[in-house]
């Protein structure tokens, strides 16, 4: 065995995610809110970056800004004027009205405290970490929603060869504050907060079982039935009970904002003139374009920062160019999305929910050669205005269930559940219907579901079971 110390070559590919792509997904998974803020913050730090005039000008504005160049043109003084800072403009009349649609966007645009992500990345910042971990931590905050939960699944968010890394910051992401991020959803938030307060690991065990199973038993005071099930007294699983009731199962909220959150359509899909009209909402975030006045800005060469001032120009250019590149890349995904949601829900667009189909990310993003995650990130935190009322655009997509009908097509996980709570309001009886009589009753109509995902359905539209409705 050769225990020599030496130098070896390799060749291998390898696939790494660029500042500039991570910005872009980002910006792609960001609400109409989100991307208000995210605006906002760059023209109040970035100069090169204005709204554009409205395209009607009044004669008095144009006549009073040709009078002021007719003024600088035969003025005493130079054109180009030295200015303290190392900047020149071609013109003295400076752009007021720019700035003020500058202004009157930042004082529009909601105010808000530090969110969940701005908080745990500067967490993440206080560690000593290596930069490919900062990029993975970043990347995974990112992937969170308003709950601290993933969005998708982050196994989907790297290369395979940067697999391992990505599963070594996932428990360092977990360990920042609020205790209980970066989880699925909020039986693993839960669990998670449990195993950092280091609870007893017999208790842990019973209280995992007590949340993966038994919340809705307890829900409904079965604490006898269910302590003889998990093998413990009614006395341990009431102490277990009151620990669960002190955690939080949503830890992210805290750090959303203290403001009503409105739902702002990005896309609007009405039937008008005999036809299905699709528009985006181009009115709730700005057209952004280059200053033209800082594009004109010339520095003397001869000027001791002249190096620094060209730089910051050029970055403040290029970032301005990036990030007006990446809400154009947004706006015609969430678009192209759009035209291929009325083409597969071309029904429920004009009948109703009840004509929801199957329809699954894989489809669209087979029709659009777009990755899936790519198509769920769009779809994230977006809503669609029909003639049926503001809907989450993910609401769209549904999973398809089988029918025992022959030649019935398959209908939408969402149309069954529009059909079980129409049966469920319309019940006239003295005695609520049970879970496996609506399961029952959705088999005679051809729609094959067990009891259980009957349960799952109704928990998912606020019904209470029968034992609450009786």
């Amino acid at each position: 065995m050769d225990t020599s110390l030496g130098l070896t070559q390799s060749l291998k590919q390898q696939l790494t995610l660029s500042p500039q792509l991570i910005q872009t997904l980002e910006i792609l998974a960001m609400s109409t809110l989100e991307l208000q803020q995210r605006i906002k913050n760059e023209i109040e730090i970035n100069p090169a970056l204005a709204i554009p005039a409205e395209r009607n000008v009044s004669l008095e504005r144009l006549a009073a800004r040709q009078d002021s160049h007719v003024d600088d043109d035969l003025g005493d003084s130079p054109r180009y004027g030295r200015s303290m800072d190392g900047f020149t403009r071609l013109s003295s009349s400076y752009d007021q009205e720019a700035a003020d649609r500058n202004a009157r966007f930042i004082d529009g645009a909601l105010s808000r405290s530090e969110t969940l992500q701005e908080h745990l990345i500067r967490q993440l910042g206080c560690l000593k970490l290596s930069d490919e971990q900062m990029e993975l931590g970043t990347l995974i905050i990112s992937n969170l929603d308003h709950n601290g939960f993933y969005r998708v699944d982050p196994v989907s968010l790297v290369p395979d060869s940067r697999m391992k890394q990505l599963m070594e910051m996932i428990p360092i992401v977990q360990s920042l504050d609020p205790a209980g991020i970066g989880v699925p959803d909020f039986r693993q938030s839960l669990i998670l907060q449990a195993k950092m307060d280091q609870l007893d690991p017999k208790d842990f065990e019973i209280f995992s079982r007590i949340v993966q199973d038994y919340l809705e038993k307890l829900r409904l005071n079965k604490f006898k039935e269910v302590a003889k099930e998990l093998g413990i007294s009614e006395d341990e699983l009431s102490n277990l009970y009151g620990y669960l009731q002190t955690l939080n199962p949503y830890p992210g909220l805290q750090y959303s904002d203290s403001e009503i959150q409105y739902a702002i359509p990005d896309l609007f899909v009405h039937f008008e003139d005999g036809k299905l009209q699709l528009k985006l909402n181009n009115e709730a975030v700005p057209s952004l374009s280059i200053d033209s006045e800082f594009l004109e800005l010339e520095i003397n060469p001869k000027d001791t920062n002249y190096k620094e001032t060209t730089s910051y120009i050029n970055n403040a250019i290029r970032s301005a160019n990036q990030l007006i590149s990446q809400i154009h890349m947004r706006n015609e995904t969430i678009k192209k999305i759009g035209l291929q949601l009325i083409k597969h829900q071309h029904e429920f667009f004009i009948k109703g929910p009840r004509y929801l189909k199957p329809l699954t990310y894989r489809t669209i993003s087979e029709e659009l050669s777009l990755h899936e995650t790519t198509i769920s990130r769009a779809v994230q935190g977006k809503y669609i205005d029909t003639d049926w009322g503001i809907l989450p655009i993910k609401e769209l997509f549904s999973s398809a269930i089988q029918t025992t009908i022959p030649g019935k097509e398959e209908v939408s996980k969402t149309a069954v559940m529009d059909l079980l709570k129409e049966i469920i309001e319309t019940h006239t009886g003295d005695k609520p219907l049970s879970d496996q009589k609506l399961s029952d009753m959705l088999n005679e109509r051809g729609i094959k579901i067990a009891r259980r995902t009957v349960s799952k359905y109704r928990q998912a539209l606020n019904i209470d079971s029968s034992y609450i409705r009786s």
